[in-house]
């Protein structure tokens, strides 16, 4: 395989195919935080969506993530820059069926539901071969700038994307605003289409089923006893967290907590400023405090800010304000917390399986997120949204801390290693 492409200087900054997929990451990045914020209002608002309804739209963007494992072994098994190219083009034609289907007043939530199954599926595909790709572009000592320069951007995104979104609402409806994130994708292929590097077609294929390869991969992930912990963490949040709190998030905020919708995406957006600084701080304390108490203390902070979304209420500048510092304090940990854990994962898989251990823990960390979406609709209609966004905070605020604390994670100070002869 070809060595990533390095430079005399020793950084990212004059390796061009890196600064070519880094851009157009962040175009798109930008462009898929305006859906973010306005998909759920087209839904909600425009289409009269119950909170049931919300939460099949939610466990239908989510739906995809089950095909973690597939995904992983065939990333494994192809060249990454294609298949990166395609994923955007494909998501740039769903996308703009809205807007067009909108104009004609043909719109309605089954179209939504087949839109946001599509763009779940080319968005994992994406992902793992995004995630894969990259240590193919750059040297080994550069994995944790480059993933940290990438979360910057997927920092930036949520700090501008939803004030973007607010500033579009105001002009014009959601539907029509979708159209920035159609740009973002054909900008993101074109930067895409420009990288020089030659890959490498992959190893030969073992010739193992794809049960077999996704069981290397679980397998490898389970006998670690650093990524192991990591794992079954990641599952929990998905479920309390990315199923439930988030699916329940906008109808909560504007239906109980009853903010203007107009405020929401500056909401959002605190929690892109508290990333960008997240993002900027990751690898500083990376290489200050080792990978794994700054995996440990960003999720026993982040996570403690979850609880303040269900006690957000009251006054307009008081809801504001603790829904705000929550998003701060959770954009800010979440990136630190990204950075180290996709940079250990790079670090500890062989290069043979890296697509593998990705897709296992981005699964692990993702699949149980549809289920979560689906409870939190019948919960939601059930109990009240308010009960369920508590319960739902609490358990998967504290249940990942504590997997992480008895593990070796705490002490972690060094980078692991990928086992030789794997």
């Amino acid at each position: 395989m070809a060595s990533p492409t390095t430079d005399r200087a020793g950084t990212l900054w004059r390796n061009p195919d890196f600064l070519k997929l880094w851009a157009g990451e962040s175009l798109s990045l930008v462009g898929s935080q305006v859906t973010v914020l306005a998909m759920p209002i087209v839904a909600y608002l425009l289409l009269n969506a119950s909170v049931a309804e919300m939460g099949v739209l939610g466990a239908l963007a989510r739906l995809p993530m089950v095909l973690f494992f597939v995904v992983g072994v065939w990333v494994d098994r192809m060249r990454r820059r294609p298949v990166l190219i395609w994923s955007d083009v494909i998501r740039a034609a769903m996308l703009c069926t809205v807007p067009l289907l909108f104009v004609m007043d043909m719109l309605t939530l089954w179209w939504l539901y087949v839109v946001v199954l599509v763009m779940g599926v080319f968005g994992v595909l994406f992902e793992i071969a995004y995630r894969s790709y990259l240590p193919l572009l750059v040297a080994p000592e550069h994995l944790g700038d480059g993933n940290s320069k990438l979360q910057l951007s997927d920092s930036v995104s949520k700090a501008v994307g939803p004030s973007l979104a607010g500033v579009l609402l105001a002009a014009r409806s959601a539907p029509l605003i979708i159209l920035v994130d159609v740009i973002s994708y054909v900008a993101s292929a074109l930067c895409l289409i420009f990288i020089r590097k030659k890959e490498d077609p992959p190893p030969p294929d073992s010739g193992g089923s794809m049960i077999s390869a996704i069981r290397a991969g679980f397998g490898f992930v389970m006998s670690q006893p650093i990524i192991r912990p990591l794992a079954i963490a990641s599952a929990v949040y998905s479920f309390f967290d990315i199923g439930i709190l988030q699916t329940l998030y906008i109808p909560y905020v504007l239906g109980v907590v009853d903010l203007p919708a107009a405020v929401v995406g500056g909401v959002l957006a605190v929690g892109g400023i508290g990333a960008v600084a997240g993002a900027w701080l990751s690898v500083r304390l990376m290489k200050g405090f080792g990978p794994g108490p700054t995996m440990f203390w960003s999720t026993v902070i982040g996570n403690s800010a979850l609880i303040l979304v269900p006690l957000a209420g009251g006054p307009l500048w008081l809801a504001l304000g603790t829904l705000g510092l929550s998003q701060l304090l959770v954009g800010l940990c979440t990136q630190i917390f990204v950075v180290n854990n996709i940079t250990v994962l790079q670090s500890a898989a062989p290069r043979e399986l890296v697509g593998r251990v990705i897709a296992t823990i981005w699964a692990m960390g993702l699949v149980p997120a549809p289920v979560g979406a689906l409870v939190a609709g019948l919960l939601g209609e059930a109990f009240g949204m308010r009960p369920v966004v508590l319960v739902a905070a609490v358990i998967g605020a504290l249940v990942p801390m504590v997997v992480l604390w008895r593990s070796p994670i705490p002490k972690m100070r060094e980078l692991p290693s990928a086992p030789t002869g794997s």
